[in-house]
């Protein structure tokens, strides 16, 4: 199992998986097209706001992560947020979820102060691993203003 930067070779593999990730139970809605590709975009210039990684399992695509980053008055600190974690369906149930958290808290060990990421209340399974690895639930309720 391997856990990588996204390159451009990877554009069509992560539009696919992006593609099942937003007609999932994972999220709440689905998102337009052009929004993956710019997001694709944006995580090749490798700027400070977007981290893609792609999972491998004997040198094939299981998956993907996104990463974003801010930093937090009420941590102290450099905030690491998970965006999406998502497993090609013939890879779900082998650790491949888990094995990404830890490296996550390996690869940003000493760094971040806080991880942070949403889950829809029905995908139990992501809360399960979520719970086994140290999440707990943010008493917070978001609200957003989309322009």
């Amino acid at each position: 199992m391997q856990f990588r930067d996204m390159k451009e070779a990877d554009r069509a593999q992560f539009l696919e998986m992006c593609r099942a990730f937003y007609s999932g139970d994972a999220v709440d809605h689905a998102i337009p097209e052009d929004y993956m590709q710019a997001t694709f975009d944006e995580i090749l210039r490798q700027g400070p706001y977007l981290r893609g990684i792609l999972f491998e399992v004997d040198g094939k695509p299981a998956g993907y992560g996104q990463l974003s980053f801010t930093f937090s008055n009420e941590v102290g600190g450099f905030v690491v947020l998970i965006e999406e974690i998502y497993v090609l369906p013939e890879f779900q149930g082998k650790g491949i979820g888990s094995a990404y958290l830890d490296w996550l808290m390996q690869e940003y060990k000493g760094k971040a102060k806080r991880f942070r990421l949403e889950v829809c209340a029905g995908n139990t399974g992501a809360i399960r691993l979520y719970r086994k690895k140290g999440f707990e639930p943010l008493a917070y309720q978001q609200m957003i203003l989309d322009v």
